[in-house]
């Protein structure tokens, strides 16, 4: 199951919620149904989406099938929205879903050796870039931050090995 959003709270008396989403785009959040909440015995739970309005560039309003007022709605408040890893779409080639990156290890090409750990990746609008963990902390400076550029920086991904190989010079 994939994190794609999150329950905020309660809208109005007739049951409506504010969410969040956490794709990219955030009206793609309703590209990826059926979601899912991790219920009071920890199993998911489908959530049967009826309705959903756009309010702000971030903040979306929904309308589940079956709650038609404000004190059921306060129930699912702070839920997370997930989704099964099988809706996303199919990716082309030399795309990767951010959940495939961190985690992967990153090796200098030239001298093959390891750098350290994507930790997380920063949309910078024109270029991602991978916020790299030191694998060793000889120097102050914890982090590596490399632009992901295919063919300019990034030589090779390897998704299966967790494996990304780097043009890098440190």
């Amino acid at each position: 199951m994939i994190l794609i959003g999150k329950i905020i709270k309660p809208y109005g008396v007739l049951g409506w919620l504010k969410i969040i989403s956490f794709t990219e785009k955030p009206k793609q959040i309703f590209k990826y149904l059926p979601w899912y909440y991790i219920d009071k015995e920890n199993k998911y739970k489908k959530i049967k989406l009826k309705n959903w309005k756009n309010i702000t560039k971030n903040k979306l309003l929904i309308k589940i099938k079956n709650i038609n007022n404000r004190n059921i709605s306060e129930k699912l408040v702070k839920k997370k929205i997930f989704i099964k890893k099988s809706s996303l779409p199919k990716l082309l080639k030399n795309e990767y879903y951010y959940k495939d990156i961190i985690g992967c290890k990153i090796y200098d090409s030239i001298k093959n050796t390891l750098l350290g750990t994507v930790k997380k990746i920063i949309d910078s609008k024109t270029f991602d870039v991978l916020v790299i963990k030191k694998e060793k902390n000889k120097s102050a400076n914890k982090e590596i931050l490399i632009p992901f550029i295919i063919n300019k920086y990034i030589k090779n991904v390897d998704i299966y090995n967790k494996k990304i190989t780097v043009i890098w010079n440190i």
